[in-house]
This record gives structure tokens, sequence and C-alpha cells, in this order.
């Protein structure tokens, strides 16, 4: 059996005073808050400042009566119970309220033991009705939640799915790398240790400087793969140090311009690149190493490599290092920075660990920095890093742009 709500709002409209009285007494009785009113316009008027449980409202009054009060009602507050109270001979009257939104209807005269479980079970049902809107709205919400998250599961199967895919061409592509150098050393020690072998010094001489070469390859490959796994693993340690940009230009010049003369490449260099920068001086120099080494092997003969250095955005360094060289086709600018991306571009038999530009993208974002690229194939291409300035050269940077904008 229902039991009445306690403390719950009812509005009691009824054209007879004494009526309204005696009924909101009965309702004071068991503890419900009841509020009166002699006309459905009043009513209505403190409802649109005020909430409502239940609606008990007689059917015949002056003015607006029972039924225009209901659908009244029930438009400000969808979710109010609504009673309707009507003689004996209005029962058809009661029916339309039903059918407009009444809970139920009480014939006239009754008693309070009538009226009360009425009462309680309209305000159950009412009860029950809000607990089943929050429930939606939970359940809405919940639905809503699994959407979201099932859309982070798609999306993290496919990364593994795609990883997963990565992993298997690298150690693919690995196996092969490892295979060919190994190949090399062992058939040129097998020819070397043959019988058969012509003992010509020449020949001796070049078999052996093969071995050689094919050996200093396979542990370049070793070399940056232990590097790459570091980085991968984040085990690489960092010296960020104020350095100067163009004093290692300078160095990395040093370094690859017998490689630019035996390839007949000309080194261009800017004349003023003095940026101070927050970097690892010796990962900075392996960086732009790697990149002069590729501009130069990839480049055509008799071309160029230049060097484009300026102050960019957020207090960071801007390098350009562009080649005039084959150039890269849009498929290709897609792997370019994965492991041995490279594979794609070698129509040339430029010899290559295909990691050294995935270990140049780790190393300048493991400085807090940026790299790109910008090419068309048969017009060279622009690797273009942004690495971070000394606060004092930011600072200085920024105060300069300030003068120079003031000009």
């Amino acid at each position: 059996m229902s039991e009445l709500v306690p403390r719950s709002r009812i509005m009691v409209v009824d054209d007879q005073a004494v009526h309204l009285k005696a009924l909101c007494d009965i309702l004071g009785q068991h503890d419900l808050d009841a509020a009166g009113f002699t006309t459905g316009e009043a009513a209505l008027a403190h409802l649109r400042g005020q909430a409502y449980d239940l609606l008990l409202t007689d059917m015949n009054m002056p003015g607006m009566d029972g039924l225009a009060l209901i659908e009244a009602a029930r438009a400000l507050d969808p979710g109010i119970a609504c009673i309707i109270m009507t003689g004996a001979g209005t029962v058809d009257t009661a029916v339309k309220a039903m059918k407009i939104g009444a809970f139920d209807y009480i014939i006239k005269p009754f008693k309070a033991a009538t009226l009360l479980p009425v009462l309680a079970r309209a305000l159950e049902s009412r009860q029950l009705r809000q607990q089943n809107v929050k429930l939606e709205a939970a359940l809405r919400d919940r639905i809503d939640e699994l959407g979201r998250v099932n859309l982070f599961l798609e999306a993290a199967r496919k990364e593994a799915e795609r990883t997963n895919h990565e992993k298997s061409a690298f150690l693919s592509n690995m196996s092969h790398e490892l295979r060919t150098p190994l190949n090399s050393i062992l058939g040129f020690a097998q020819i070397l240790a043959s019988d058969r072998f012509p003992k010509g010094e020449g020949e001796r001489q070049r078999f052996s400087q093969n071995i050689v070469s094919s050996g200093k390859h396979l542990l370049s490959l070793v070399n940056e793969m232990l590097d790459l796994s570091k980085i991968e693993a984040g085990k690489v340690s960092l010296v960020l140090e104020a350095v100067m940009l163009d004093e290692v230009l300078r160095e990395v010049h040093a370094l690859v311009a017998p490689l630019a003369e035996k390839r007949r490449i000309a080194l261009l260099l800017p004349a003023d690149c003095r940026f101070e920068l927050s970097v690892d001086r010796m990962r900075l120099k392996q960086i732009l190493v790697n990149l002069f080494s590729n501009a130069i092997k990839y480049n055509r003969p008799q071309g160029s490599v230049s060097v484009d250095c300026h102050v960019g955005q957020r207090g960071y360094a801007s390098i350009a290092i562009s080649d005039s060289g084959i150039g890269l086709t849009a498929e290709q600018l897609q792997t370019i920075f994965v492991p041995f991306g490279r594979a794609g571009l070698d129509e040339s038999d430029e010899e290559g660990t295909g990691l050294g530009l995935t270990i140049t993208k780790r190393l300048v974002e493991a400085m807090r920095g940026s790299i790109g690229v910008d090419s068309k194939p048969g017009e060279g291409s622009t690797f273009r890093i942004e690495l971070p300035l000394t606060n004092t050269a930011a600072t200085a940077a920024g105060a300069r742009s300030t003068m120079h904008h003031a000009t």
C-alpha cells in the first residue's frame, strides 16, 4: 500500500472556502505542506513562481474550471500530479480530465480515508516518474560515456595495429639490413680463405677493403639501432647547455667537406648564425651531420647545399638545410621519419642504415624542438629544424623584434 510522502507540497483549489480550509487542515495533519486557493486564476499565477508536487482541484469553479487549470498547470510543469474533485453527475468530465493528464479523480462528497490513499498513489507515481527521468538521464550519460570509451578503444586498437605493423616491417627491414653486410663479409672472407683465391696483392687488398667497408656499415647499423632503442626507451641523457650555433656549423662543415668535395657539391653557409641555443652540443652536431650528409648524398652532380638560420617565434631558432637534389614525392614524405623509411627513396645506390632521420627527429624532439621537411620531386628538399634559444638569447631577440616594430 502506498504511503504519503512527508512534506510534499500540495496545491488545493476550491471555490468554497469552507471545503478548502477543511481539506488543507486534513493534509496538514498528515505532514503535508498544503496551500489553498479559491480560483483557478490565482492558483495558476502562484504556480508560475512556485513548484508543487500535486494539484488537487475542484471541477466546477467560476472563471477557470478544473480542466483548464490542469491543462495550464501541466503546461508549466509536466511532472506535477493532478487530481480532480467532481460531483457524481459529472464523471464524464472527470474522465476527460484523465485524458488530458490527471492522475485520478475523486467523487464528492468523500472522506479523508478515501482521499489520502489517492494522494499517496499520485505522489508515489510522481516520485517514480522523477526517478525514471534521472535514471534515463544517467543512462544517456552512461551511453555517451561508453560511446567515448568505444571511440578511444577503437583508436587504441588501430594504433596498436599500426604499431604492430610498423614493428613487423621494422624487423623485416632490420633483418635485411643486417643480412646484406654480413653476407658480404662472409662471402669475401670465404674467398680469401679459399685455396682457389688468386694470390695477387691487388685482389686481396680489394676484397679486404670490401670486408672492412661492410663491417663498418654493420657496426654503424648496430650503433644506430642501439641509439634508437635508448631514445625510444627514454634512456638518452641530454646535457643541455648554451651552445653557439655558428661554432657547431663550422665543426660540421669541416666533417662533411671531404664528402662534398668528393661529390662536387658546393656547401653554402650563412655569414651570421650567432645564435645561442639551449641544446646538447654532441647531439646537435649528430643531427646536423646527418642532415648535411643526406643533402650531399642525395644531391645532383655538382649540386649545392645551403643553410639558412634565423630567430623564429616563441624563442626558437630556425635552421633550414636545403639541397638541389632529387626531391621527394608526397608518398615518400609520409614515411621519411619512419625507421627504414629511406628505403623507398633509394633509387640511387647510396649506402645508409635507414635510421638516421628517425634518430634525428627523436633527438630534436627530446631537446624540445621540432623538425619538418618541404620537398617536391625534381626540386630538391628543405629540412627545417627549430630548437630553443637560451633565455638570454630569447630575451635579446624579443627586444630586437620590439625595436624593429617600433621603427
